[in-house]
């Protein structure tokens, strides 16, 4: 995250719902850290059934300038949720295009981006050298979030397969996201939806400088996907 005015003015405030702990970690993070995620392609001529999430939602673009259920979920969480949540309000800050929310009874469900190649440049202005850069027939799925109440009703995977027919809809033949390495609900939940392995990618901070790049899959790589995936 930036360390904008704002952030310092509320520091004590976010310390207090991060959690101790936590914040030693996210501090100790800026200064030498390494995390490997899995670059997850989808073939777009070839998509799965949509699987319907428990309740009704359906994706629409929103503005992130004026899109509040970020700041709202902030008030009632607390630990590595609100960390991802703060990274997430973060995108919306910088006016990273394009935010997709799913509602249910007016209240949003699932958020994702789906970044296409025309809007690119925002995010590698927010995150510079973090991402390759899209091809004119690629898009980009980041920045996933399951509102608390909608947690184990499959809003993930019915969110991201309606993006990715939006996507196909416009023209794109393949999807790109990236998660964690030992993040196996959402590599998961990715799969569900076709998605596969594609390549690696090691994000790496020394010293608050930092870097990313990428490789083919490797055995951890492979190993960590087979074992999410596993049925």
């Amino acid at each position: 995250m930036k360390a904008s005015p704002r952030l310092f003015v509320e520091a004590p405030r976010h310390v207090h719902n991060v959690g101790f702990a936590n914040t030693v970690g996210l501090l100790s993070e800026q200064v030498w850290w390494t995390k490997t995620f899995l670059g997850l392609r989808c073939n777009l001529e070839r998509l799965r059934p949509v699987r319907k999430a428990g309740v009704p939602i359906t994706m629409e673009p929103t503005s992130t300038s004026l899109f509040r259920g970020f700041d709202q979920e902030l008030t009632r969480s607390r630990g590595t949720s609100y960390i991802e949540l703060l990274l997430r309000k973060d995108l919306c800050d910088s006016g990273v295009q394009e935010l997709y929310v799913a509602y249910s009874d007016a209240k949003p469900a699932y958020a994702q981006w789906l970044v296409r190649a025309e809007t690119q440049d925002l995010l590698h202005r927010h995150a510079p050298g973090r991402f390759n850069h899209l091809e004119p027939d690629e898009v980009l799925l980041e920045g996933a979030f399951t509102f608390a109440a909608f947690r184990r009703m499959g809003a993930m995977a019915d969110g991201m397969a309606q993006l990715l027919r939006i996507a196909a809809g416009e023209g794109a033949t393949s999807a790109l996201t990236y998660v964690a390495i030992d993040n196996v609900p959402s590599l998961r939940g990715c799969a569900n939806v076709g998605f596969d392995l594609d390549h690696v990618r090691v994000s790496v901070r020394r010293l608050g400088r930092r870097r990313s790049f990428t490789h083919d899959p490797d055995a951890d790589a492979s190993l960590a996907w087979g074992n999410a995936t596993a049925h």
